[in-house]
């Protein structure tokens, strides 16, 4: 086990003493430190009759004796706090060991423990450490009762403290005027929102999660839309696309009038909801917590435009009318306004996967009021979520979905039978019409497409943005969060956050206090302080040490390491085409494909690269190509593996204890998870896909002539991954993937120059 702190803020002993005293922590400077440590001891909820400081002396016993406090003693002590068991997960005569092996943040214990001074900071330094079951020992003990529930902020080492009463929250449900009308209908499509928030007196920050799936999902719509991947690729014409931006102009629709709600007592209100338990951490904080699904939900009007900027603008107004520059109404029949008077105006947007995407997409708008943004594992070009240079490509573990699959999952208005009555053949019409300009049978870039790119307006955002992404989910490719890294403004704040997991959450992971940062960062952004948290630009989880996170300056290294695939005149030859019973066993499993192709018993060159030294990729991994086919159009797709039997991370988390992470007080508790190192035979780095027609630029269509040796650059999906020495890098280059790519089983065979082929590996110095 390891620990890995980055929400600790350094304070001066005079700080540290105004952060105690406020807890009720009183310090007498002139007592022994053993008084000191008894007496701080003796404030807390705390049960010292449970704790020893040798296998012989129980802590009582102690403080009758003569026998002086030690350092050893101290964290003996300070380790049954955190929730180890002494005897069992640790020894009494090892505990300072046992401390360091777990990375708590220590004071130097060279250090005399009878300096007050240095006693006060060891115990401050013991507060902010994060338990063995995922709460840090401060937060443990508020919520144990060291303070009172009082519904007012309470600060300790700059981040907010679960004060607020969450067994009495106000649940309301407002109908915000968005400025798109996505159905024609000649009025401004309501955005039904839900409201969950503490009672206080002053105005509450926000904490806004924007899910289209949160009020319904229509299933049996997203199967009936599903697309057959098993279809021959189509030979394009050669020419370049126009990416010139559909205007959407917004309507400028007469607004009716709405009488004021008397002191917003008309509101509707609601039971119970999914939430998402970093929100639910926050709101006992004092952070009001915000839902909202967007157009084409149930509750909501419209269509779902499913990522173009109609739909982010149906979340925008949401901030908008936080901020006062958009009108509520206590119902869909809009006879009564309801302003956001207990708002501060100041809003964060958090969610993963479609959430992380609205957060993203929100931010490019600019909107006043977002001061930060956490996208967790967010799309920032819907192109390049369902297609990949010129080819239509599946998101991991979906083979068949396509965008018009997700509005039909997320179009939840069909789930009200009234809704249904009326404005389902106008859904059905825009969803063909999102069917026909998708494009499927050419894979192309388009309008379409265009329209659903954030990355063209990134340089409008003002927001801090916190990016989380697994570098194991080929489902949003990695590429979305190093793409957007990269387009961002130069005076806009960003970290990332960079796990070895696949498409998951990490807040309730052991080994990092993911939460406890993010609220250090939301409390001094929400509400107006001084931001005194320092984060490295990247945090970055190692891939072959457990419970390890580094510090890194960048998502992305200059230097290159260039390694040749093969000697003078070597060639290699591989097959498209599979007899019928093994491409229809391949299509029902594709992860028995995937196995077979990795072990070389698919059709595919395999290339083996022994790594003489310890080589830390960090960026976009280049494949260059001398290649030649003999047919007029083609897919290409490569994978490069770490290959060889070693421990390696799972790609999601396993339940280490059930709810033990209480999010306020008693209130939400959450599961105990974290990525598991086991054996494994290979691991994938990083994989790329692309239609050999567009293999010059995206926007550019070029014939393949049969027979004809091509150069093909191709980008692999950006990573950070450290190779050991003697570890082998095994590159796997072949054509139709069956979790993938479409499922062409023509009988095409490829040639490639291994002498003039090449791989450009951004390498840390």
């Amino acid at each position: 086990m390891h620990f890995n702190h980055f929400s600790i803020i350094d304070k001066s002993p005079a700080q540290q003493l105004v952060d105690l005293s406020e807890l009720g922590f009183a310090f007498n400077t002139d007592l022994a430190a053993k008084s000191q440590f008894k007496h701080f001891l003796n404030s807390s909820p705390i049960d010292l009759t449970t704790l020893a400081t040798s296998q012989t002396q129980t802590l009582l016993d102690f403080f009758k004796a003569d026998t002086p406090l030690t350092w050893d003693i101290f964290y003996g002590v300070g380790l049954q706090l955190l929730g180890f068991v002494a005897n069992f997960d640790f020894q009494f005569t090892d505990a300072l060991s046992f401390a360091r092996r777990i990375q708590l943040p220590l004071v130097d214990i060279t250090a005399n423990i009878c300096d007050s001074s240095v006693l006060i900071h060891a115990i401050y330094l013991l507060l902010n450490t994060r338990q063995k079951h995922g709460m840090t020992l401060v937060e443990h003990l508020v919520s144990e009762g060291l303070i009172p529930i009082d519904n007012c902020y309470h600060f300790f080492n700059d981040k907010s403290l679960a004060t607020f009463d969450t067994q009495n929250l106000s649940r309301e449900v407002v109908y915000i005027e968005s400025p798109v009308d996505t159905l024609d209908t000649g009025s401004y499509d309501l955005i039904k929102v839900q409201i969950i928030r503490p009672h206080f007196a002053g105005k509450l920050p926000v904490v806004m999660t924007a899910s289209p799936y949160h009020l319904g999902i229509n299933e049996l719509a997203n199967d009936a839309q599903l697309h057959d991947m098993t279809q021959a690729l189509t030979q394009k014409t050669p020419h370049m696309i126009d990416l010139s931006t559909r205007n959407h102009k917004l309507p400028n629709y007469d607004k009716t009038a709405g009488q004021p709600a008397n002191q917003n007592l008309e509101l509707e209100h609601f039971t119970h909801s999914w939430t998402y338990s970093l929100n639910d951490y926050l709101l006992a904080r004092g952070f009001a917590s915000v839902y909202v699904a967007g157009v084409g939900t149930l509750g909501s009007d419209g269509f779902q435009t499913s990522g173009d900027y109609q739909q982010i603008l149906s979340v925008t107004a949401v901030i908008d009318w936080l901020n006062g520059r958009a009108r509520g109404f206590t119902s869909r029949q809009k006879t009564h306004t309801t302003t956001a008077d207990w708002a501060n105006g100041h809003v964060a947007m958090t969610g993963k996967s479609y959430l992380g995407t609205l957060a993203y997409g929100a931010a490019t708008t600019g909107v006043d009021g977002l001061d930060v943004i956490l996208a967790e594992a967010g799309i920032t070009n819907w192109y390049d979520y369902y297609r990949e240079n010129g080819l239509v490509r599946s998101p991991g573990g979906f083979p068949g979905e396509d965008l018009d699959v997700l509005a039909a999952l997320t179009y939840s208005k069909n789930l009200d039978a009234a809704d249904f009555a009326k404005n389902n053949l106008a859904y059905k019409h825009n969803l063909d019409e999102m069917t026909k300009h998708l494009d499927r049978d050419s894979g192309n870039y388009n309008k379409f497409w265009h329209d659903r790119n954030y990355l063209p307006n990134a340089h409008k955002v003002k927001a801090d943005v916190l990016i989380v992404h697994g570098l194991q989910d080929f489902n949003v490719t990695t590429s979305h969060a190093f793409n957007f890294w990269h387009s961002l403004p130069e005076q806009v704040n960003k970290h990332a956050f960079l796990h070895q997991g696949s498409h998951i959450y990490m807040n309730n992971w052991q080994s990092i206090d993911f939460s406890e940062t993010i609220n250090a960062y939301f409390t001094a952004k929400l509400l107006s302080r001084e931001l005194t948290l320092t984060l490295p630009p990247v945090i970055w989880q190692q891939n072959s040490v457990n419970q390890s996170f580094l510090d890194l300056p960048g998502f992305g290294a200059q230097h290159i390491e260039t390694i040749q695939l093969g000697y003078q005149g070597e060639l290699e030859h591989f097959d498209n085409h599979y007899p019928d019973a093994c491409f229809k066993a391949y299509a029902s499993d594709f992860k028995q494909f995937k196995s077979d192709l990795f072990l070389g018993k698919a059709n595919a060159t395999i290339i083996d690269i022994h790594m003489p030294e310890n080589l830390r990729i960090n960026g976009q991994i280049v494949l260059t190509l001398n290649i030649k086919l003999n047919d007029n159009k083609g897919i290409l797709s490569a994978q490069i593996l770490d290959f060889g039997n070693k421990k390696r991370f799972t790609d999601t988390s396993r339940l280490l204890a059930s709810k033990v992470i209480d999010r306020g007080r008693n209130f939400m508790l959450d599961d105990l998870r974290e990525l598991s190192l086991v054996d494994s035979p290979y691991q994938v780095v990083t994989k790329g896909f692309m239609n050999l027609q567009n293999r010059q630029k995206l926007t550019e269509i070029n014939s393949v002539i049969p027979d004809e040796w091509m150069r093909v650059e191709m980008r692999l999906q950006p990573t950070i991954y450290e190779f050991e020495a003697n570890d082998t890098l095994r590159l796997v280059i072949y054509s139709t993937d069956f979790e993938h790519t479409i499922r062409d089983n023509r009988e095409v065979t490829y040639d490639i120059n291994l002498e003039k082929s090449r791989l450009y590996i951004p390498k840390e110095s």
